[in-house]
């Protein structure tokens, strides 16, 4: 019995610490996609794109008719639908136009991120590689869909602690497997992340055939680093509980085994003290016999 328990433990153990480096590369992707990091991260990629569309070249030729069309209107609707295979449409504040065509261009580019970003792509993640359209690695999408598996890992994990509660036979040994398996899990996250890009980097390059995918995997693990470190810190302190506790059970130990024998060393001092007691009494009986001979 007693070996069947402790290979479920085992096998729980690895199975947790797994778990661990899924939810940890998970979470990564989804702070990462958050539309603040994306907003900032995003705007040189697409930079790249629209530039290799001619965005600023379509622009700047079509710069004096904005102009004229912004004498009698709020804003202008400019297409590139017709060129390229990136193919945009966004409108134009009148107010932006009024700024010149480097205003124009900033602005239609932060549009686009914004649009790709909350775009509804009508495929599921993985179908999506099939379009080969990159943006949506960057978009709510790709969001929610890491942060459903990042709370799916969760959920599996939390099952797993509580299994390796139950399957611990020393409760004070389950912070410190848990502690473990977070900085291990930590520690080799951060020393293959480059093995993890390089495979993403080779994978995304060949569904997706966009030039920019290293930049892109870069930019989906650029909160990776924070993640592994609260990873750490959380490990540390869960193993530093179960030492703690550990400690404090030897401890208890010692004072119970100075308690036993301090009360042995009283219950001696009770004996010795009824010994005293019945050698007096003796000795008087005797002094008693001696005089009641001499009246005699």
């Amino acid at each position: 019995m007693g070996l069947i328990r402790g290979g479920l433990l085992v096998i729980a153990s690895v199975l947790l610490f797994l778990l661990f480096l899924a939810g940890n590369l998970f979470f990564a992707f989804n702070l990462s996609l958050d539309y603040n990091n994306v907003q900032t991260e995003l705007k040189p990629i697409i930079t790249d794109i629209v530039e290799k569309n001619n965005l600023r070249q379509n622009i700047n030729q079509e710069f004096w008719v904005m102009e004229s069309y912004c004498q009698n209107n709020s804003e202008y609707v400019f297409s590139n639908e017709n060129s390229g295979d990136f193919n945009y449409v966004f409108s134009i504040p009148c107010d932006v136009v009024s700024q010149g065509p480097e205003s124009v261009i900033d602005y239609g580019i932060n549009s686009l991120i914004e649009k790709s970003y909350y775009k509804d792509y009508n495929c599921n993640f993985w179908d999506c590689f099939k379009q080969k359209d990159p943006l949506f690695l960057f978009s709510k999408q790709a969001q929610d869909y890491w942060n459903s598996k990042f709370y799916l890992i969760l959920s599996l994990s939390i099952v797993l602690i509580i299994l390796i509660f139950l399957l611990a036979e020393k409760k004070s040994n389950f912070p410190v497997i848990i502690g473990s398996l977070l900085v291990l899990s930590s520690m080799l996250l951060k020393l293959s992340s480059a093995f993890f890009l390089k495979l993403a980097l080779s994978t995304l390059s060949f569904f997706t055939e966009f030039d920019s995918s290293f930049d892109m995997f870069n930019f989906v693990l650029v909160q990776l680093n924070s993640v592994i470190l609260i990873t750490f810190i959380i490990g540390i302190i869960i193993l530093a509980i179960g030492i703690i506790l550990k400690l404090f059970k030897v401890g208890f130990k010692i004072s119970n085994i100075f308690s036993k024998l301090q009360k042995e060393d009283e219950g001696s001092k009770e004996i010795s003290k009824e010994e005293v007691k019945e050698i007096v009494k003796k000795e008087v009986e005797k002094i008693k016999d001696i005089k009641k001979s001499k009246k005699k």
